[in-house]
């Protein structure tokens, strides 16, 4: 039968001839397809980033420190019946400094009773780790709750007050000091720093640490200048591997500290009544202020998380050309006293 185009149902190609044409347009017809391609293989895993550093607090002049260790776990706070709180500072496993004008309620126009207070240590974001009931408390002899802002008043503003349980055991304790031309001539070497620390009414549930800039320093923004808060914190100072109670803020001079070293069952010598003393072995406060350390330390650039506390002190030694820096207190010390003067060598 003649081809027809186009007529496939009559289309029956017989003879070798065809068969040899068939195979051709096979072939052709394979090689423009080629072999099958191998599988893609899988993406790569993208790498794992490292992660991210602790980013550095600025240290402007102050900071919040951890209160779960010594010597920030003996400042505490005094609170007053649930209307309010006032700081307070462990001097002896049972006794607390504090300010007289705390004890009076000037909205009721009475002293609070022992039974309404209760004071708290080494606590933070509603966490402490220890407590007592107070037992009885004396305002210091000139102290006149009528009498506002009288120099009587503001130069004997103390009272102490006797815990029930010596929860100082656990917390630690600070002797107090009086300023002294010995002890600013300590700081201007750097041997000394003085600070403020406490609960501010603005910030009641941690330590704030205020210890400002170095005479002369600029700063624009004016972030070292205390705030009106920062200036109603306790005063310390930190020198000798101890941090202790800036007597002045209390009481004028140690000439006046008669009554205050009887309370206390102390001694005075010379500018100083009592002695620190760390938490007792076995404490939940932990005796080294290693969390405060590495916060220095961060914000001074080294590289504590990555290289880990001991030698980011070392780097920090090396920088200033020591090989130590005495205890725990005293490389704190120096630590703060490099921030403060903005952490130039």
């Amino acid at each position: 039968m003649p081809y027809v185009p186009g007529d496939m149902t009559t289309y029956n190609p017989s003879g070798q001839g065809a068969k040899i044409a068939l195979a051709g347009a096979l072939m052709v017809l394979l090689q423009a397809c080629g072999a099958e391609p191998p599988a893609p293989a899988p993406p790569a895993a993208a790498p794992t980033p490292p992660p991210p550093a602790a980013e550095a607090p600025a240290l402007d002049g102050r900071a919040l420190v951890d209160a779960h260790e010594y010597p920030w776990s003996a400042i505490g706070r005094l609170n007053l019946a649930g209307q309010g709180f006032c700081n307070g500072i462990l001097i002896g496993a049972q006794t607390v400094l504090t300010q007289a004008r705390c004890l009076y309620s000037r909205r009721e126009g009475r002293w609070w009773q022992p039974q309404e207070l209760h004071f708290i240590a080494a606590y933070q974001k509603d966490d402490f780790l220890a407590d007592s009931k107070v037992s009885n408390f004396t305002v210091a002899p000139g102290f006149n709750p009528a009498g506002g802002t009288s120099l009587a008043n503001l130069t004997n503003n103390w009272a102490v007050v006797t815990l029930s349980d010596p929860i100082g055991l656990q917390t630690g304790w600070l002797g107090v000091e009086w300023d002294s031309r010995q002890l600013k001539a300590a700081a201007e070497r750097g041997d000394a720093v003085y600070l403020r620390a406490g609960f501010r009414r603005d910030w009641p549930h941690a330590i704030s640490l205020y210890f400002g800039c170095a005479a002369g320093r600029s700063d624009l923004a004016g972030l070292c200048n205390p705030t009106p808060m920062e200036q109603g914190l306790p005063s310390f100072v930190m020198s000798q591997d101890q941090l202790r109670v800036l007597g002045d803020f209390y009481l004028r001079s140690a000439d006046q500290g008669g009554s205050l070293a009887q309370l206390t069952a102390g001694t005075i010598t010379g500018n100083r009544l009592g002695s620190a003393a760390a938490p007792a072995p076995g404490s939940p406060v932990r005796a080294q202020p290693s969390v405060s350390t590495s916060l220095f330390l961060r914000g001074l650039g080294y590289d504590v998380d990555g290289r880990g506390l001991d030698a980011a002190i070392k780097a920090y030694l090396s920088d200033r050309g020591r090989s130590a820096a005495g205890g725990d207190t005293a490389l704190l010390m120096a630590l703060i006293t490099t921030a403060r003067s903005g952490g130039a060598r």
